[in-house]
């Protein structure tokens, strides 16, 4: 009798073991990242403007800190018609585990934010770039809103405007009358993660 119950017991403390497992195994659920990319092109002499809205794949971004930077970056592994930006941010300027508004360093602010940034724009019939985060007048921050330290999990949003450029739609060399518009980014991105750069 007594090595039947024990059998029992044995059987019960099995099942209820292999039960725990399961429950455990659904309830850790892997975060989706994923990040979001608006841009415009707001032209100064009409009213129209160019927007395109586009969604950007953990192949498409990443977040890399080595001795001295963070690096956040989202690149369309299809570019054309699309656009790239990098942002650049010191360790020495991060505070609150990453969290904070980091604002561009930019002529317009002598140079006195704390993130650099690199904005290129890819041409839709030739899949060429031009870059335009140099020499023109830009505005804007990185947003780091959350951190988890124990999954180094990062997520934010950015907003970034570059005012009076040629027409990034054309790609003609010396038009007779060039377009200007100002370049408007707005996206967010979700989970993430902080990889280090050997």
């Amino acid at each position: 009798m007594k090595k039947i119950i024990s059998s029992i017991c044995l059987c019960a403390l099995a099942l209820l073991s292999f039960s725990c497992d399961e429950t455990d195994a659904a309830s850790t659920v892997v975060p989706n990242v994923e990040a979001t990319m608006e841009r415009k092109f707001k032209y100064l002499e009409t009213t129209v403007d160019e927007k395109i809205t586009y969604t950007l794949g953990l192949s498409e971004m990443h977040l890399l800190s080595d001795d001295d930077k963070v690096e956040i970056m989202f690149a369309p592994t299809r570019p054309a018609g699309k656009d790239a930006l990098v942002f650049k941010i010191k360790k020495s300027d991060f505070a609150n585990g990453y969290i904070g508004t980091y604002q561009i360093r930019s002529i317009l602010n002598g140079k006195s934010g704390k993130s650099d940034l690199t904005y290129y724009h890819y041409y839709n019939k030739t899949g060429s770039t031009a870059l335009f985060s140099t020499g023109n007048s830009m505005e804007g921050n990185i947003v780091i809103k959350t951190y988890d330290a124990a999954t180094g999990l990062a997520s934010g949003s950015f907003e970034v405007n570059i005012k009076n450029v040629l027409d990034p739609a054309s790609n003609e060399i010396n038009p007779i009358k060039p377009r200007k518009c100002d370049i408007v980014l707005t996206g967010e991105f979700n989970n993430l993660k902080l990889n280090r750069q050997n």
